[in-house]
């Protein structure tokens, strides 16, 4: 059996979980929150596709967290991935073997201690040792404290799933060491800007401040939808409850900016961590609409779409001010 030091440390959400605890397997101590600013990890999408969970719905997460972050921090970063099950699991005991645990990515329907029912590609852990006889590995997972066991064919099955906007091909990221810019006060900078230019790019109505516009125009035939229930209470789930720490993110980037303020000071002469706390409650009101909207008994959208334009206006306010940094 192989079983390296685990340096988990329980938090909010699987990405910036995840890098923290391979960050500390590597002697760098940083906070979850931090983690997720610099990897500037605020998103807003609004999506329309069949192959997805309900017929509408929205993710309040960058995309690309995970590589921001290490591209931000390290120079360079890429995902290992493979062309099939097989020749990821050798690779992933390979990495152990040598001594370096992974962060990988999944899909919990395939992940025992989970018991869930539905699939969502793209969840990230990370992996401590193995054991093969056994047959399993043995990971850590966001805000679990204790070490998870996972069948090898589980883990083959959840590291080569997905279908629509997210498709999984072994992505795995092990490196043989760690190590932080001496400097981080520029790198914070960067990410606080980079962040808020992506959301104010209008380039793609469903994604950024522009997917909030999308958004409001939708919600008016909202009342057609077959599942608009599910669709409106998957939405404040993913708002409020699946990782996010709560307010869509917005509380652990407001934790993220206050903390960041001790080392950039235009970040309080700029009242962004009082603006993102304006973004977080206009968020989880918002969440909290559509929590109300889907116990009803007939589709009313009202209260939703007064809190769509009232996120929208905050989202904007915080994002023109964050890009003068």
């Amino acid at each position: 059996m192989v079983m390296l030091t685990v340096t988990h440390t329980p938090g909010r959400h699987c990405g910036s979980t995840g890098i923290q605890s391979l960050l500390a397997f590597h002697n760098i101590r940083l906070t979850e929150a931090m983690c997720f600013g610099l990897g500037a990890g605020l998103g807003l999408w609004y999506i329309n596709d069949s192959t997805l969970p309900a017929s509408r719905m929205v993710h309040v997460r960058s995309a690309d967290l995970e590589a921001q972050f290490f591209n931000r921090v390290l120079g360079e970063f890429s995902w290992e991935q493979f062309d099939d099950p097989q020749k990821s699991r050798q690779a992933l005991c390979e990495r152990l073997d040598a001594g370096r645990p992974a962060i990988i990515l999944t899909d919990i329907f395939y992940l025992p201690y989970y018991k869930s029912s539905t699939h969502f590609p793209g969840h990230l852990i990370a992996v401590w040792g193995y054991d093969p006889r056994e047959k399993v590995f043995f990971v850590t997972d966001t805000e679990r404290e204790d070490v998870q066991s996972v069948p090898f064919d589980n883990m083959d099955k959840a590291r080569f799933s997905g279908g629509g906007i997210f498709n999984l091909s072994g992505n795995m990221f092990a490196p043989d060491c760690l190590t932080l810019p001496e400097n981080l006060s520029p790198v914070i900078k960067k990410a606080i800007a980079d962040n808020s230019r992506a959301l104010l790019n209008d380039n793609m109505p469903i994604q950024g401040v522009r997917a909030l516009e999308t958004w409001e125009e939708e919600l008016k035939q909202w009342h057609a939808l077959e599942d608009w229930q599910w669709t409106a209470r998957l939405a404040y789930q993913v708002i409020e409850k699946r990782g996010t720490g709560g307010g869509g993110f917005r509380l652990m980037y407001e934790e993220f900016l206050r903390e960041a303020g001790g080392v950039v000071p235009e970040i309080n002469a700029l009242k962004l961590p009082d603006l993102m706390a304006a973004c977080a409650a206009a968020w989880t009101d918002l969440a909290m609409a559509l929590k109300a909207a889907s116990e009803n008994s007939a589709p009313d959208f009202e209260e939703t779409a007064r809190m769509v334009a009232r996120a929208k206006k905050a989202e904007d306010v915080y994002h023109q001010t964050a890009v003068k940094i």
